[in-house]
């Protein structure tokens, strides 16, 4: 059996994240800026949501932000595997893991930009930076593209570019920020087709510390931890029954649609309640002509955490399909 991590993060250098964001766009992409005896992170000239005495050096260490071995690393005393493919590739020979999806971290957020010309052009400043990465084991390490999602024109410009030119095998968003409209909305409809087209999973993401907007930002400003489980798990829900509920998977039947970091324990309980409201209710919902369960077994994929106990999908193998 192949092992997979489908959702892993590197560390940017930002001297040569830099050098590859073209020149009218460098004075928004991420950057940190010193504060104190720690640094804080501005994407886009917003500096993103950061919880005192939180190092940037220990969130993008594994546990890092863990109470008993937090170090108050900065960004370059992070783990080497961040930031070195080749500590990577030594490390996922080391566990067995045949092969990785590699993330952003400080870029992670750029697609939130509001204003459409510029998340476009910091997000290929990123998309460059993730896919040089990956060049190192092109048959281990695979490029995920951030899409700006402030316009639809622009988010299909971007996912050409990142696929068919830097080779990028996943395409994704931050789960709660939406641009114009919700994903779900017909708005993006041009763009789904195109990712259909282009034959790659887009994924949801959430961020630890998202641009702008979302119902984390709106519910816990200020409050690190239930914003992040919020933006994480809770906006990846919203968005998976929209896009079931309101047919996005019956227009292309070969759109695949990743939730990824928002755990998997959801997952059971939420499309038990969608297929229940589907049997009573389903003629509410005019776009939905399947199963929201099959829908979500033919289009659909979340990534389960080490960590997650009693909702993981491994207890309910009859109402998922997974086990």
């Amino acid at each position: 059996m192949r092992i997979i991590d489908a959702d892993s993060h590197l560390v940017e250098d930002f001297g040569k994240l830099h050098s590859l964001t073209d020149e009218q766009f460098l004075s928004y992409a991420p950057r940190l800026v010193p504060h104190g005896p720690a640094e804080m992170l501005q994407i886009g000239g917003v500096y993103q949501a950061q919880a005192p005495g939180m190092t940037w050096g220990d969130t993008n260490s594994r546990r890092g932000l863990d109470g008993d071995k937090r170090q108050m690393r900065m960004w370059d005393e992070a783990e080497e595997v961040g930031r070195d493919p080749g500590a990577r590739l030594a490390l996922m020979d080391e566990i067995g893991v045949d092969g990785s999806v590699i993330f952003p971290s400080a870029g992670l957020g750029v697609g939130g930009i509001g204003i459409p010309e510029i998340a476009a052009g910091v997000c290929r400043g990123v998309n460059r930076y993730v896919a040089e990465y990956c060049a190192a084991d092109s048959s281990r390490l695979w490029p995920a593209a951030g899409i700006p999602l402030a316009g639809r024109d622009a988010a299909i410009k971007e996912a050409r570019y990142a696929v068919e030119q830097l080779g990028a095998k996943a395409l994704f968003g931050l789960s709660g920020v939406h641009g114009p409209e919700r994903l779900y909305h017909p708005y993006w409809d041009p763009f789904f087709e195109t990712v259909a087209e282009l034959g790659v999973p887009f994924c949801t993401h959430g961020g630890g510390g998202a641009v702008r907007g979302g119902l984390a930002a709106e519910r816990f400003p200020g409050q690190y931890a239930p914003y992040h489980m919020t933006t994480h798990t809770i906006e990846a829900m919203l968005v998976c029954v929209g896009m079931i509920a309101n047919g996005v998977f019956e227009k292309w039947p070969s759109l695949k649609i990743g939730f990824l970091e928002a755990g998997a324990g959801w997952m059971p309980f939420w499309l038990d309640r969608l297929e229940e409201k589907y049997a009573h209710l389903g003629w509410t919902l005019p776009e939905l002509h399947h199963s929201p369960i099959e829908v979500f077994r033919a289009h659909c994929a979340v990534t389960a955490e080490v960590e997650e106990g009693g909702g993981s999908p491994r207890r309910c193998p009859s109402s998922t399909g997974a086990g």
